[in-house]
């Protein structure tokens, strides 16, 4: 609708009703007296106009030909009798016409005279083409237009189409959140573009999709490739969720990529950032020999800086679980990791000379800018970053903790706390 609107206007054409207010009809004249071989070139054989008076039906007017003869005897329209001119005409009182508009809306909401029959799966809708055709760009580009036009049905359901035709047919149309997703899918290979416009409205807002919602709504829509631009943007709606989500057979299936993502971006929360080595051999853990390929792109997520020092210097040697163990003698991690104590015990060493405290503040003066922390009272491992026994924290702790969290209310997430970084809480080991 909004392309055949576009060329109404183009022509200059903005007017609603025609010049004068009179409406007209198309009509296409065929002239019977016509004939190729014998007609002189000046006379036309056929002619498209807009006729708004009874009188301009006449082929004479129209072809402006005289006859060849003229009647020697004449009638009473040719000596000038007609009754066309009658006093008053006008005045008298015209009996009421139901609107064009009324009409037409009741015989399309009623399913009156259809045009069209959309199949999918054998099952058969009956519509008007016209409907379709305003909204729908598929509609509106098929040619030819057979009376039965199929429709996929991975792509189209039954369901979707039909709320999708009931949209069409509403002037105030309501989605509702357990459709949105097959509604979207479908407007898309419709390409039903104020319909996609109406779904974006929920999307891009995040008090309808934040957090456990968005985290939804990235697994309701997987292995769907016209929701690819929908998953990522989810995707970036999840942080203090992540672990929940990590805790669920859902993670295991993610793809590299946004697992990749996840792992890289500021806005994740998590206790400590010995949780993203964590959650990195969870997922590669799950499908080892198809996923190995991957360690290097996800240990370059890791920020093995901002662990605990007691921990980089212990884990080698404390750590019992065989792929972590695996990862840990890399060569890569191996020097990551000892990059890592060579960078904090040096910045801790000019803090010493500087005067300055030994304290969370010196060690994590350049974490203000890289995760968002969090303070889970269920975390069995949590400890201040100072704290020695962070060199005790295992990959079994974190499983436990996953356990936990998946025995949780629903709602647990919202309910956990951020850390703040210039007054953090001390664990119960420094108190």
């Amino acid at each position: 609708m909004d392309e055949v609107m576009k060329k109404h206007k183009e022509l200059g054409q903005t007017k609603t009703k025609p010049a004068g207010g009179e409406l007209t009809c198309s009509v296409h004249f065929v002239n019977p007296r016509y004939s190729p071989g014998s007609s002189s070139e000046d006379e036309l054989g056929s002619v498209t106009r807009l006729v708004s008076k009874a009188e301009d039906l006449e082929l004479a007017r129209v072809f402006k030909r005289q006859a060849a003869d003229i009647a020697k005897s004449r009638s009473l329209f040719e000596f000038g009798h007609n009754f066309e001119d009658v006093r008053d005409w006008l005045t008298i009182e015209q009996p009421s016409k139901v609107c064009l508009k009324t009409v037409l809306r009741y015989m399309v909401e009623n399913h009156l005279k259809t045009t069209v029959k959309i199949e999918i799966n054998k099952m058969y809708f009956n519509c008007h083409l016209l409907v379709l055709q305003a909204y729908s760009k598929y509609f509106m580009e098929l040619n030819p237009i057979p009376f039965v036009v199929t429709l996929p049905e991975s792509k189209v359901s039954q369901k979707a189409f039909m709320l999708v035709y009931k949209w069409m047919l509403s002037d105030e149309p309501i989605l509702e959140r357990k459709d949105i997703v097959t509604v979207f899918v479908a407007a898309t290979y419709l390409r039903v573009k104020e319909l996609l416009l109406h779904c974006w409205k929920y999307f891009d807002d995040k008090n309808c999709f934040n957090e456990a919602s968005a985290c939804v709504m990235y697994v309701e829509s997987k292995n769907n490739v016209a929701l690819d631009v929908v998953r990522n943007l989810m995707l970036t709606r999840i942080q203090k969720f992540l672990l929940t989500f990590v805790a669920t057979s859902d993670f295991l299936d993610l793809p590299h990529k946004h697992l990749v993502y996840l792992l890289s971006s500021d806005e994740i929360c998590v206790n400590s950032e010995i949780e993203i080595l964590f959650i990195a051999v969870r997922w590669l853990g799950h499908d080892w020999e198809r996923r190995k390929a991957n360690v290097q792109s996800l240990i370059d997520c890791i920020r093995f800086s901002s662990m605990p020092l007691w921990y980089l210097l212990c884990v080698r040697r404390v750590e019992m679980h065989s792929l972590l163990k695996e990862l840990l003698s890399l060569p890569t991690v191996d020097s990551l990791i000892n990059q890592s104590i060579a960078q904090i015990t040096s910045k801790m060493y000019e803090e010493k000379q500087e005067g300055f405290i030994l304290d969370y503040d010196c060690i994590t003066k350049n974490l203000q800018q890289s995760r968002r922390w969090i303070v889970d009272d269920a975390c069995p491992y949590y400890h201040h970053i100072c704290c020695p026994h962070t060199r005790d924290i295992t990959f079994t702790q974190f499983e436990s903790y996953l356990a936990a969290l998946q025995q949780q209310s629903i709602d647990y997430w919202t309910k956990v706390d951020m850390l703040d970084v210039k007054n953090p809480r001390k664990c119960g080991c420094m108190q």
